[in-house]
């Protein structure tokens, strides 16, 4: 996938749940796209935040995510957690993140593919 493809387009991604331990009294929740989550490290502590999976997506513009990460974090922060790059490690796990959403279609494909012909797998089998 290259830049082109992605300028002005909106991606579903996974989400996760964060439970970020701000202090021995404040516990919040937030759901963030799971890149997210090393932010809220860096600044709360590694020990401090805990990730939950979660069956829901969210929309992002992959473009306009590090701007995004910016406006909510500071760019120091963000910088600190990706690289003084502009967002090109960003944009590298947005579109990992991307990439793996197609896969559990590309694996129903498999599965159908070994599906249309299970004679292929007993071929070598050995009796006992």
């Amino acid at each position: 996938m290259n830049r082109k493809e992605l300028i002005h387009s909106d991606f579903q991604i996974k989400e996760v749940e964060a439970v970020v331990r701000r202090d021995a009294f404040t516990t919040i929740h937030v759901h963030v796209p799971p890149y997210e989550t090393n932010i809220l490290r860096n600044l709360f502590g590694r020990e401090n935040v805990t990730v939950f999976e979660r069956p829901s997506k969210t929309t992002i513009t992959p473009e306009q995510e590090y701007d995004r990460l910016c406006a909510k974090y500071g760019h120091e922060v963000v910088a600190k957690v990706f690289g003084e790059d502009d967002g090109d490690r960003l944009m590298e796990i947005v579109e990992g993140l991307m990439a793996e959403g197609k896969l559990p279609v590309q694996e129903q494909t498999l599965e159908k593919a070994h599906e249309l012909d299970p004679i292929q797998e007993s071929k070598g089998a050995k009796k006992r």
